[in-house]
This record gives C-alpha cells, structure tokens and sequence, in this order.
C-alpha cells in the first residue's frame, strides 16, 4: 500500500491495520478493540475502520476511500471538463481535449472535476502537448461500485 501511495504523494497515512490481504485505517481505541475481541474469541475480525485497499496477486489493489485521501495532498492529477468527468464516471477513458489542467504529463495520475473533488485514477499515454494523441486511461472511478452491483441484478 505505501509503494501505491508514494506513486501520487509523499504522505503517510496513520491509524492504518492490515486484517488479511485488505488495508483499513482506524483510530487506536478500535484497533484495541478489535485485537481483544479478536483474542477473546480466537478469531480475525473481518473488517474494521475505513476501506483502504487489498492486495490482489501480488498487486494492491486501492479503495475510493484511499484516493480521496490522498487526493488532498497530491500534485499528481488531471482535471477534467463536466462531460468527461461523467463519461468517466461510466468507466470510460479520457481524450485529452477534455483535459483543463494537468500537473503532470505522463504516468499515474488522479482523475478531478472542476471542483476538485476525486472521481478516480487512471494513467495518462500520449503526450500533453499534443492534446490530440493524449488521454487518460481509466484504471479504477467512483462509478465501478454502481456498474459492479448492477450486473449482479
């Protein structure tokens, strides 16, 4: 999880306990809790705190959670205008005509509206300057919860 972090900030999250291959950050009294909780019963508890990411084949995999996290604190994001912001929010990439600002021209980056608010992650190919031959693939958004339970159905 630090290695995915300090790919968009150098900020340390705190609080943060690994239960399994999943990450949460909790405050210390839960964390105490849980551990006594987990000793009186001989169990691992499943969850506690906030979702911060699991580890996947080898890979971590992050939370929505963890990139409005660090969202606050990193220099490496895009923004977007209102129409790519919602096609990105359906999943889909982003041409780079649809890029307002950019701190970064290449790599991971976060994905802003006009607000700043984070819609998710992607990596950036192409290159800026030529706005024609540049997007932002999409890696994960806030819309893939919705579109993950609407296929169950």
């Amino acid at each position: 999880m630090d290695k995915f972090i300090s790919q968009f900030t150098d900020q340390k999250l705190i609080h943060v306990e690994k239960i399994g291959r999943e990450y949460y950050q909790m405050l210390p009294e839960l964390s105490e809790l849980m551990h006594k909780i987990n000793t009186k019963i001989h169990r691992q508890a499943y969850s506690a705190g906030l979702f911060l990411g699991e580890e996947k084949s080898k890979k971590f995999k992050p939370s929505i959670a963890l990139l409005d996290l660090i969202g606050h604190a990193s220099p490496r994001w895009v923004m977007v205008d209102d129409k790519a912001e919602w096609l990105f929010l359906c999943g889909r990439d982003i041409l780079g005509q649809s890029v307002i600002k950019a701190n970064v021209n290449s790599g991971l980056v976060l994905v802003v509206n006009s607000k700043k608010e984070v819609l998710g992650y992607g990596k950036i190919t192409g290159s800026l300057q030529n706005t024609q031959k540049m997007f932002v693939k999409n890696i994960l958004d806030k819309g893939d919860y919705l579109r993950r339970e609407m296929s169950k159905k």
